[in-house]
């Protein structure tokens, strides 16, 4: 109220992020509008969302070679895969994980600069991708 009376601009908005907690302003978040950010539903809805998110023309074009963008749709499409298994819960996952954007960027960003050093060691990549990035949240 302090706000009208200094006369803030009307169309002013404020965002606020938090995590749930006790002392959380119960009335606050009532007459607040909530706002999320949901994965895509459907497998092609999500690899869609990878590429226009994640891959624009300049990433495509900063490897060259029809492997790089074979291997970029194969990682977007593992993502995607994995974000549309949250629907069955943590069944055959020891704990739950909200898998992001955060996780694919950095696949793609460790196959980027793995392709720059020379021709690719496929021990390494699947290491990386399955067993750390993706499997090491399993």
């Amino acid at each position: 109220l302090k706000f009208v009376e200094t006369g803030l601009d009307p169309g002013f908005r404020l965002f606020i992020t938090a995590l749930p907690h006790p002392e959380f302003p119960l009335g606050l978040l009532q007459m607040s509008t909530k706002v999320t950010n949901e994965p895509p539903a459907g497998l092609q809805a999500g690899i869609l969302r990878s590429y226009t998110v994640l891959v624009d023309q300049d990433r495509l074009e900063r490897v060259d070679g029809p492997m790089w963008r074979q291997l970029l749709f194969g990682l977007c499409f593992l993502h995607s895969i994995v974000q549309e298994r949250r629907k069955f819960g943590s069944l055959g996952w020891c704990i739950p994980y909200e898998y992001n954007t955060g996780d694919i960027t950095a696949c793609i960003l460790f196959l980027e600069k793995h392709l720059y050093n020379g021709p690719i060691s496929w021990q390494t990549f699947q290491y990386m991708v399955a067993d750390v990035q993706y499997g090491g949240k399993i």
